[in-house]
């Protein structure tokens, strides 16, 4: 199979996983929520046609267009941030204020926001004056202080490992890699011994047997839905922890109901989907022709990458929970629809290099 195919196919089963998991374990929460049982399937079903017809758009788009205007787009997404801390302008979830209220719409400014960083930093540091760590500071620190005051610590921790890797890959001063990656972690120490939150999740984390009793509930259903799944699980449909057990089910905790009803094996299978989408991902970023390109690409990958391991480890309870949703698979648009933009211009990289070629 080439990348190309290879690619799409990988979406393609991605987007189905989806559609088929969320129309079978959110029935019994949308009937809750609306008294209708297919609220979340509709919903997702419109927003998986909207994120094609956004893919598509990415793959015809002027990737010089974006490089010329990606200053521009990163700033007006810092705005954005800036305006989800208003009161008046923000919808509040569990203490956290992360969506934007425009009327009727809203979204999520910090789930677009992962997409304008790496197209901001794949320019940046496709510079070679640029590749310093002034050039990072004064670009990231803003941005990433706003959505910490969401609060949204594990948002800033994933872009910050995007953008360092985007910087190491970039060939700048393996020094300064060094520095940067100690300052982040006496900073993210420092948010996390002086939230009281905080550190009782990495008490918890670091002591799980002495901390089993006061693990939070929702991490507890996640535990019982996968291990009560098994090697094959109970059959597509047969989640018992649907039922007013897990919170979030379409969200957060999807794929506690995936292996709940498919086991160990049809979570193994998902994971070799995710693999091979990133490999696919990634050799195009090795094939591509310019630096901008490169680092474009293999931000995206990482970015998926990185957010599937996160909420793979937060399901499993290897990390407390984060709020990072499943790329693909999780229900949501603000999440779905930044992520198959990325992916399309991936697809068009792709294209550009065969071209060339």
């Amino acid at each position: 199979m080439t990348t190309k195919k290879s690619l799409i196919f990988n979406i393609t089963a991605l987007l189905l996983i989806a559609i088929l998991f969320i129309s079978t374990s959110s029935l019994s929460e949308a009937n809750s929520i609306s008294q209708n049982p297919f609220f979340f399937l509709k919903k997702q079903a419109w927003l998986t046609l909207i994120s094609l017809a956004v893919f598509f758009l990415a793959t015809k788009i002027k990737l010089k267009h974006l490089y010329h205007y990606s200053p521009t787009l990163f700033l007006l997404s810092t705005i954005s941030l800036l305006l989800v801390l208003h009161p008046q302008l923000s919808h509040e979830i569990l203490g956290a204020k992360r969506w934007l209220k425009l009327g009727y719409f809203s979204f999520q400014p910090s789930e677009i926001f992962k997409l304008i960083a790496i197209l901001y930093f794949a320019r940046l540091f496709s510079q070679d004056k640029n590749k310093t760590i002034a050039s990072l500071l004064f670009s990231a620190t803003i941005p990433l202080s706003l959505i910490l005051l969401e609060p949204n610590l594990s948002t800033v921790i994933l872009l910050s490992t995007i953008i360092l890797s985007l910087y190491y890959l970039s060939g700048a001063n393996i020094i300064h890699l060094f520095l940067l990656c100690l300052f982040g972690g006496l900073i993210t120490a420092l948010l996390i011994f002086s939230s009281p939150y905080r550190l009782a999740r990495l008490n918890t984390l670091l002591h799980p047997q002495q901390n089993l009793k006061t693990q939070s509930y929702h991490s507890q259903q996640n535990l019982i839905a996968i291990a009560s799944g098994g090697l094959f699980g109970k059959g597509i449909g047969n989640s018992q922890q649907k039922y007013s057990f897990l919170p979030q089910i379409s969200t957060d905790s999807i794929l506690a109901i995936i292996g709940e009803e498919v086991g160990f094996m049809g979570l193994a299978i998902i994971l070799f989907i995710y693999l091979k989408l990133l490999a696919s991902i990634f050799d195009i970023s090795k094939h591509s022709s310019t630096p901008f390109h490169r680092l474009l690409s293999a931000g995206i990958a990482l970015w998926i990458g990185l957010q599937t391991i996160i909420n793979i480890s937060a399901i499993s309870a290897i990390i407390p929970l984060t709020g990072i949703p499943l790329p693909l698979v999780s229900y949501g648009g603000s999440s779905l629809i930044s992520t198959m933009f990325g992916l399309g211009l991936v697809y068009n990289i792709h294209n550009q290099h065969g071209q060339k070629k």
